[in-house]
């Protein structure tokens, strides 16, 4: 299985709470986090959506958006289970959009641990980075009655369904970017975000 049977989708459905904006719009050099994240996932998936709930009109310039099918910001399953329901292929590849230094390999890498599962998620050494992860479409009914019951919280839901955890050295690249301090400093240490 090639990357043109990976959809790809970026997580920028949040409130953003922390930032006091939308988290995908803020720019660095020239561009906005979302169009990075786009760029490096691009050559590991056939087709890219956006899961957002607000600024459509921006992302979606580019890009197919999808709104969550509750209005309600209740967390990336909601978004997960909106792509989900969209996506062309079975298996779809989740990344939030405030990790721009996500690996290179992850679809590669969570492709090798696929066997017997119907989904894989990031860890490093130190914790566990569900909202990278990689889901098979046949997990959608598990999903709506998951949500349906009130459940928010990703990283039980994983457990619950047998996901398996795949481990990448790197910890700093999954540092994510809350505040505008955070992105100050990611300024500061990431000149060339092309790398």
């Amino acid at each position: 299985m090639g990357q043109d049977n990976i959809t790809g989708v970026i997580l920028a459905g949040g409130r953003s709470s922390r930032m006091g904006e939308d988290k995908g719009l803020i720019e660095i050099n020239g561009k906005p986090l979302f169009e990075h994240i786009a760029e490096r996932l691009r050559p590991q998936v056939g087709d890219i959506l956006i899961s957002c709930n607000r600024n459509t009109e921006r992302y979606g310039r580019n890009f197919q958006t999808v709104p969550d099918i509750t209005q309600d910001f209740s967390g990336p399953l909601a978004g997960m289970l909106a792509a989900l329901s969209v996506s062309r292929t079975k298996w779809v590849l989740f990344v939030p959009c405030d990790v721009p230094a996500f690996p290179t390999n992850l679809a590669e890498a969570f492709l090798e641990n696929t066997a017997g599962q119907q989904a894989v998620y990031a860890c490093d050494a130190e914790r566990e980075h569900p909202t990278l992860c990689l889901l098979n479409r046949n997990l959608i009914p598990a999903l709506k009655t998951y949500l349906g019951k009130g459940d928010r919280k990703l990283m039980i839901f994983l457990h619950k369904i047998g996901a398996k955890s795949v481990l990448f050295n790197e910890s700093t690249a999954f540092s994510n970017l809350n505040s505008p301090e955070d992105v100050a400093l990611w300024k500061t240490n990431n000149q060339d975000l092309s790398r």
